[in-house]
């Protein structure tokens, strides 16, 4: 390849869960800030990961080996390990077998400590930040009977959660026994062990959960059973319910919920950032993540967040911008999704003091003569339509506009300036309301279309399965109606066997298959035409055509069926769907398996 800015690749164990995505947003913010290539290796584990038998060396995962062959041969100059998720299952010995097999690489780890020589690592304060809620919990609510929702048991995150839920009972002199705690795997499909929980114990005061996941979970068993989630001092059918991530239903869910927020956008922009300063210096430190308790109304906490927008002092009143400036940095705080760049928030903070500065205050007692509805839905429209956008919650931002817009009626004892703001405030979230409908009505759309895409190929593959070539032009047919970015598909000239081993993985032959670009449209190659994989040519040969690019993002997909692997679809992607390319080489899999 002509290009060769930094290409750094990503190790993912799963392309579904929902805090992942975030991170990855992130990750294709910095490469492209940056300007490196990325590199997504997604869909690398199988449900039967290992093979059996053997002394450890020797106790390969080939679909490791394989992820590695690709590392290898696209030439990538650092990685970063998206360590927890990837590991959840494993044994601390396959673990540990994972980072050898990188060992000669410069890497970051993601969600774990690195004290390796070329390495790094991002991880989040995970006992501290579980402590502030349960503390929360014992001191400030009174709470004595828990039961606990923990992650998988061997993953770092779920057993430092569970230790400082345990600590932090132990030191208040709270019971606390095994029978109390269930393991949910991090999954909202966890409500059977809820239910099991329920069964063999007590009504609790609090459940804890370990993620927001489980804590819906549970939201969804305590409704069936006819209880509720909030205060059990206030409610005797009601559950103190806490989670962990802070996700994108959290302050929405009903009641809203009690958890860390994490700064996931953060956490990905900053390995990117860090992996590439490793490959500079040779050296970085570690860094941890920071986390902020967020206290909802799920745990029993009444007051809500328009007590953070608090009436003009005395003071104040005498200099309204410094009331703005308070404000204003408030705001900031609830909307961004991440710190990671602090002249973005920067950026907002000044569309949000000039606003409340130039047209919303009430300055010395009265309203300005510029303040009126039309006014204040423009100035949501130029923060909403604004570069810095990607950066704001929009759920977020209709919170903070709510709970600003109700602490000015709140304050206002004239009856014509009441009537105002409350035509503001019902016009501003009119429109706001609107935003998120639109944004989530679209994300509905891709949904239900992707969905029904994918069945698509799937059925139309299988009338053509005799044919690969029409076989994969009516697959990336399907692609092209989506509007997806290029694709290409390699295949092994003959599937590699997962009970052959490693050895396989160096000497296999590969071909491209079929691919769809748009320079070309769609292409298909009929066996004996493929172009082969070899010497100096490698996937991103192929994939990589537009080099004045500032930065490129890139993403591996295995296409493997039950023991075998047939080879690997790659995307040149513009967006962070890893997951729709990783399903689409699950269907050309199992096409690629019926037909023997």
């Amino acid at each position: 390849m002509i290009n060769r800015r930094k290409r750094i690749g990503v190790l993912m164990g799963s392309a579904i869960a929902p805090y992942l995505r975030t991170v990855l947003r992130g990750m294709y913010q910095a490469a492209y800030d940056l300007g490196a290539d990325l590199v997504v290796f997604a869909g690398s584990q199988l449900t039967y990961n290992f093979m059996d038998g053997g002394e450890i060396e020797k106790d390969h995962d080939l679909m490791n080996a394989i992820t590695r062959e690709h590392v290898r041969r696209n030439e990538i100059d650092g990685m970063v390990v998206v360590y927890g998720s990837h590991t959840m299952d494993m044994t601390t010995q396959e673990k540990q077998r994972l980072l050898d097999t990188y060992g000669d690489i410069p890497y970051i780890l993601i969600e774990e400590f690195s004290d390796r020589n070329n390495t790094g690592y991002i991880i989040n304060d995970n006992y501290s930040s579980m402590r502030k809620v349960v503390e929360h919990l014992v001191n400030y609510h009174g709470y004595t009977k828990f039961l606990y929702v923990g992650g998988w048991e061997n993953n770092r995150e779920s057993i430092e959660r569970k230790r400082a839920f345990e600590d932090v009972l132990i030191e208040n002199e709270l019971h606390f026994e095994p029978k109390m705690m269930v393991y949910g795997l991090f999954s909202e499909l966890c409500g059977p062990v809820v239910e099991e929980l329920l069964d063999r114990n007590e009504k609790p005061e609090a459940i804890v959960c370990a993620n927001d996941l489980m804590a819906y979970a549970v939201y969804d068993v305590l409704k069936k059973r006819g209880m509720r989630v909030g205060n059990p001092r206030l409610d005797a059918s009601a559950v103190a319910v806490t989670g962990y991530d802070d996700d994108v239903r959290a302050s929405s869910s009903d009641p809203p919920l009690t958890t860390v927020g994490q700064d996931f956008y953060y956490e990905g922009y900053k390995s990117i950032e860090n992996v590439l300063v490793l490959l500079r210096d040779g050296i970085i430190d570690g860094g941890i993540v920071p986390t902020i308790l967020k206290k909802r109304s799920s745990c029993g906490c009444s007051y809500g967040r328009k007590h953070r927008y608090l009436p003009m002092s005395d003071i104040e009143r005498t200099q309204p911008e410094f009331y703005a400036v308070k404000i204003a940095e408030l705001m900031r705080e609830d909307i961004l999704i991440s710190n990671v760049k602090d002249e973005i928030g920067d950026k907002i903070y000044d569309i949000l003091y000039e606003s409340l500065y130039k047209d919303i205050l009430i300055l010395g007692g009265y309203i300005k003569d510029t303040l009126n509805a039309e006014t204040v839905v423009g100035q949501l429209r130029e923060l909403v339509n604004s570069p810095f956008s990607k950066y704001i919650s929009p759920n977020a931002m209709m919170n903070a506009f709510s709970d600003y817009m109700s602490a000015l009626i709140h304050d206002s004892a004239d009856h014509n300036k009441m009537i105002l703001l409350s035509e503001i405030l019902v016009e501003g979230m009119k429109y706001l309301q609107n935003y998120v409908f639109n944004i989530e009505n679209v994300r509905t759309i891709k949904y239900e279309t992707e969905t029904m895409q994918l069945s698509l190929i799937s059925r139309n593959m299988s009338f053509v399965s005799d044919d690969e070539q029409k076989m994969f032009r009516v697959a990336l047919e399907k692609m092209c109606f989506s509007d997806r970015s290029d694709i290409y598909i390699f295949l092994y000239d003959e599937p590699v066997m997962h009970s052959e081993g490693i050895e396989t993985v160096h000497s296999a032959r590969m071909r491209l298959a079929a691919k769809k670009n748009e320079a070309e449209g769609i292409v298909t190659y009929a066996f004996e035409e493929r172009p082969v994989i070899e010497g100096g040519i490698n996937e991103l040969y192929f994939a990589s055509e537009y080099e004045d690019d500032k930065s490129s993002r890139y993403c591996f997909a295995d296409i493997h069926h039950s023991d075998k692997i047939y080879g690997v679809a790659v995307s040149r992607m513009e967006t962070d769907d890893v997951m729709y390319l990783t399903l689409l080489a699950l269907q050309v899999a199992m096409i690629l398996s019926f037909r023997g």
